[in-house]
């Protein structure tokens, strides 16, 4: 009788230990914790290292549950960085920062930041609909390229990976045309009727292009974070209209020393230490 309870016991150990398997990572919601883009709430939390280093740019806006239009070429955008737990990005008018939790299926964001430069409308209205979003943001879903943040069935921002959707253009050996003139802490466009454009030829560290008015052309050095012209020459034409020839005098003064380069997808942003700036869009 003893030999027979013992070898009973027996096999349900090894009945016990062949039912788990520490390999299986797929919980009783058919959710598998190494892939968080089938986690749903209540799974392990997700390693944020899978998000760190990776940029996206917002195809699709919604708040309440109906679709707003984002402004065209000025697309949201996130980036995630120190190992995933800290995220950055534009509003398509003004630069955020702030930190990040990731849970299984879920995501919040906290000490957000900003830079407070004034937009034209409809910027700014787009700038307060994805901070209403990110500031709210309670799950997300990623994977095969995709990215979605906000609350379940409200307000949502849906991203592409911005690699793939916006490769970044080389600096030099593209036509540059601008588009935005950043003083301290304001943005606007150019004087209706003018052309700003920039051209770096790396074979000849010559930079040439457009004031707006008159033609320039001198030298400069660059790599991927910075370009340094040296004293730009330019033709001596009078051009008449409101606010033409101060426009000129802001880029050529604007375009001299050092400048911090900003490359994403096709659009250039030229900083200089003083926080004025232009942006350019490269040329289709």
């Amino acid at each position: 009788m003893t030999r027979t309870i013992g070898l009973l016991a027996a096999l349900a150990l090894v009945l016990v230990a062949c039912g788990t398997d520490s390999s299986d990572t797929t919980d009783p919601n058919g959710s598998n914790v190494n892939d968080p883009s089938t986690n749903v709430p209540g799974d392990p939390i997700v390693d944020p290292v899978k998000l760190a280093g990776t940029r996206w740019v917002a195809t699709k806006l919604f708040i309440g549950g109906a679709e707003v239009p984002i402004v065209p070429n000025a697309q949201p955008t996130i980036n995630f960085e120190g190992n995933g737990r800290e995220a950055g990005g534009t509003t398509g008018c003004n630069s955020w920062f702030g930190e990040v939790t990731l849970g299984a299926g879920t995501i919040t964001f906290g000490g957000l930041g900003q830079t407070e430069m004034a937009c034209e409308q409809p910027l700014m209205a787009q700038e307060s609909n994805v901070l209403l979003v990110l500031q709210n943001a309670s799950i997300f879903t990623f994977g095969e390229g995709t990215l979605t943040i906000g609350q379940l069935g409200g307000s949502t921002l849906e991203f592409i990976d911005r690699a793939v959707a916006f490769p970044d253009v080389e600096l030099t050996g593209t036509q540059w045309i601008a588009d935005t003139i950043i003083t301290g802490q304001a943005a606007s466009t150019l004087v209706q009727g003018t052309e700003v454009t920039l051209f770096l030829d790396a074979a000849e560290s010559r930079a040439s292009g457009s004031a707006g008015c008159n033609n320039f052309m001198g030298s400069f050095e660059s790599d991927r974070t910075q370009v340094t012209f040296g004293p730009l020459a330019s033709t001596k034409m009078l051009c008449g209209g409101d606010g033409v020839m101060d426009q000129e005098a802001f880029v050529l003064a604007t375009l001299s020393g050092e400048l911090e380069v900003q490359i994403e997808g096709d659009r250039l942003t030229l900083t200089a230490p003083t926080g004025d700036g232009l942006s350019f869009r490269a040329q289709a």
